[in-house]
């Protein structure tokens, strides 16, 4: 057997530019690291053998050599072997190669950099498998990079574990509407020779399970969320590979930072707004970046409250964006009796408009308006 640790998509280099106070962004830019190490010290807690990362360890080509450095000092915790597939945003560059061998030399012996499309038998390195990599040489490829693996494994010994490793968005899963990512489809991957699929491009766990023993075809989601459009917590994968090809995985929670997109509607009373503060409370233990949209109407009473609601929130949380636009006035009939002589004009025009439920846009402006004439 051999237990396999897999990662991918860490995208160390990020640079977090939405806007974050300065010291939250540093904190974003140095967990690209740090999750890193978390992870070789988890993988060793596990007892894993192999690690392996399935492409976009880093951003972009152009990553600090200290950077680098600090990736592979954090590798380097790992007991076992470490396997680090170029992936489309840190692709293996034949013109110039700003990241991979400065990154093998820091790394240093026993692990290996899957930079060209070959078997890499492990067998020397103590384990019973070989890795079959598809490597990504662009930015871009209407062709995933796995047509070759068909062929070789014809020439593996039997009793060698076959790895397959790449990096690429696949049919029914992954956007990839033009079919640019390497694209690939999972019967494709099933069909060939190859005991397992250790995955890298889309940023969420495939399969979404906490474990389970019926699949070939891993993604293990980005170690550590990085955005908005990122709600899960940051996984890795712990797979036990059998000596007869089949497998047991588990999904591990690797994150430190959550992001959380909230969009709540309804708010008509200072009840709910002390809901809402409520669940910032109980959000559970760690780092919360939130971005709050609030739709609703109240009255004048509550929408004092929510003034105060903003820096209330903050507090529970590392990160907020606040947006209350949509929170309106809650005009009734009688403000309006009381405030307007009835039938008059502006009595009658917004009168006209508190009728409807489908108008308190138009009667919220139409108030607004009125008060500010007057």
């Amino acid at each position: 057997m051999v237990r396999i640790f897999h990662t991918a998509d860490v995208h160390v280099g990020l640079k977090f530019t939405r806007g974050y106070p300065e010291s939250l962004q540093k904190s974003l830019v140095d967990e690209r690291v740090a999750v890193v190490a978390r992870m070789a010290d988890l993988a060793n807690q596990e007892r894993c053998q192999l690690f392996v990362v399935a492409g976009d360890l880093f951003d972009h080509l152009r990553v600090p050599k200290k950077l680098i450095r600090q990736t592979a000092e954090a590798l380097r915790r790992f007991n076992g072997v470490v396997a680090v597939l170029p992936g489309n945003h840190d692709y293996k560059s034949e013109a110039d190669d700003p990241i991979w061998p400065d990154f093998k030399d820091h790394l240093g012996e026993g692990h290996i950099i899957l930079d060209r499309c070959v078997p890499y038998d492990l067998e020397s390195l103590g384990l019973p498998a070989v890795l079959l990599p598809g490597v990504c040489t662009a930015k871009h490829s209407k062709e995933n990079a796995v047509g070759w693996i068909q062929e070789a494994t014809a020439e593996l010994p039997e009793h060698k574990l076959k790895i397959g490793v790449a990096h690429g968005s696949l049919a029914g899963l992954s956007p990839d509407f033009n079919g640019d990512y390497y694209p690939m489809q999972q019967s494709e991957l099933t069909k060939m020779d190859v005991d397992v699929w250790l995955l890298g491009h889309t940023h969420i766990r495939f399969p979404d399970r906490d474990e389970g023993r019926d699949a070939r075809v891993f993604y293990p989601s980005t170690p550590e969320p990085d955005g908005f459009d990122c709600s899960h917590a940051g996984h890795a994968l712990v797979i036990d590979l059998h000596e007869d090809g089949t497998c047991q995985y588990r999904s591990v929670r690797t994150g430190r930072f959550r992001f959380h997109a909230m969009h709540t509607t309804g708010i008509d009373s200072e009840s709910k707004l002390a809901q809402l503060k409520k669940e910032f409370e109980e959000l559970p233990e760690g780092e919360h970046l939130v971005k709050l949209k609030l739709q609703g109407r109240l009255d004048s009473e509550a929408l004092a409250q929510l003034k105060t609601l903003e820096p209330e929130l903050g507090k529970l949380v590392s990160y907020l964006e606040f947006n209350a636009d949509e929170v309106l006035r809650a005009v009734r009939q009688e403000d309006l009796d009381a405030e307007f002589t009835e039938g008059s004009f502006p009595h009658q025009l917004l009168s006209e408009l508190a009728k409807n439920e489908s108008d308190q846009f138009a009667l919220q402006l139409a108030y607004d308006l009125v008060r500010e004439a007057r």
